[in-house]
């Protein structure tokens, strides 16, 4: 096996303070603010939005039924996030893990079931049924070790554990919008990974992928890039060994690292972002999969959702807004990961929100995508979508 890639030059502490200061977005002008319920009665976590540059978002959420079962359920949402498209169930499954994505001028919707993971392709119309497929070489035990992303051209690409011990991450292409395209096409394998978990992947614009995980075997994240024949290049490190900064009989006494957000940039880089204990960490990375500058401090809390916006990107997550806690925080991200000084808060600072947030792009509106209790003492959720223009993010 060969070695794990060289140490880039900077490798110090993360920058800045996070951004500490949240305007409610309806005290922000000219914003647009539309909300809308996309579904109530919810039940488990597992719930996303998808938007297209024609103006509409794609919402896939689940619908709890008897013995642990669940629908998957399908709508669409117009830029003022009122249903354009009625809801309808696509499969189930008892597994989690549902993801949907804009796909050409298409939808996909990806989910994990007993045959591994399978994908469909809905439309508005309600006939006929959509068709399903499963990709067989990802199977639903690594369910929770796949990432995922949407791959020019309209198909997606998966980065999954690949070998006998899941020392090596195998990159496919599959759910191709040309039916007469393979189904699944394998693009490469990483030969600079040990233990890699919690991978994040995303296509560039060249045909190329970008692929980041953290190292299970000394707690450093990693990046390096496939190219468009599958070539892996050089490997990095994003984020150095936890604790390597500390004398061995201190221990580590860093935070759990979780898991990775990744979106290639308009300048040929991409942002990486991950979670240390409860800080969000940004840094940037060059068409070659290195770091380009020092890693950045975005805020406190919890969860991510990742979408790119020019050079940048934005980011979203739940957190303190400095008034109440659990509010869904917005801030953008600059070509360098630098946060903006400050940022949005999406949520009503009324609510919890209860599960991981989704955000998404159509056109120039941002869609961010939420659920929070139906009312004070009650289990189940809502799931709600908010809708601003993008030129409104600080």
């Amino acid at each position: 096996m060969k070695p794990l890639g060289a140490a880039p030059v900077e490798l110090g502490p993360p920058r800045g303070a996070g951004v500490q200061e949240f305007t409610p977005v309806a005290d922000v002008a000219g914003c647009k603010v539309k909300s809308g319920d996309i579904a109530t009665y919810i039940q488990r976590p597992g719930m996303g939005i998808a938007g297209r540059a024609d103006g509409s978002f794609g919402a896939a959420w689940f619908v709890d039924l008897k013995r642990g079962d669940a629908q998957i359920a399908f709508a669409g949402f117009d830029v003022d996030a009122k249903q354009i498209a009625r809801a309808r169930a696509i499969s189930q499954t008892r597994e989690e893990w549902l993801r949907i994505f804009s796909s050409g001028e298409e939808w996909a919707v990806t989910w994990f079931d007993a045959e591994g993971l399978a994908y469909a392709r809905p439309r508005w119309e309600t006939h006929p049924p959509v068709g399903i497929q499963h990709i067989g070489a990802i199977g639903r035990d690594v369910g929770d070790q796949v990432a995922l992303a949407p791959a020019p051209g309209g198909a997606l690409v998966a980065a999954a554990p690949f070998g006998a011990e899941r020392s090596q991450l195998g990159v496919f292409l599959f759910a191709p919008v040309d039916p007469a395209q393979p189904q699944v096409k394998a693009l490469g394998v990483t030969h600079h990974t040990r233990k890699p978990r919690w991978p994040a992947i995303a296509a560039d614009t060249s045909g190329g992928q970008v692929l980041a995980w953290y190292e299970e075997e000394d707690g450093s994240i990693r990046a390096s890039r496939f190219d468009a024949s599958g070539k892996e290049g050089d490997a990095h490190v994003v984020a150095k060994p936890q604790g390597s900064d500390r004398p061995a009989s201190a221990g580590t006494g860093a935070p759990a690292r979780e898991r990775l957000g990744l979106v290639a940039t308009g300048g040929g880089g991409a942002l990486v972002v991950w979670s240390e204990g409860d800080t969000l960490i940004a840094r940037a990375l060059d068409a070659g999969a290195r770091p380009r500058s020092a890693p950045w401090i975005v805020g406190k809390g919890k969860w991510r959702a990742l979408l790119p916006s020019g050079e940048g990107a934005v980011v979203a997550w739940v957190g303190h807004d400095g008034k109440a806690d659990a509010q869904l925080l917005l801030v953008r991200l600059a070509a360098d990961g630098a946060p903006s000084a400050r940022g949005l808060r999406m949520s009503d600072g009324v609510n919890p929100v209860k599960d991981s947030p989704s955000l998404a792009s159509a056109g120039e509106r941002i869609g961010v995508a939420w659920t929070e209790p139906m009312s004070r003492g009650v289990s189940t959720k809502r799931a709600v979508l908010r809708v601003i223009e993008r030129a409104c993010i600080p």
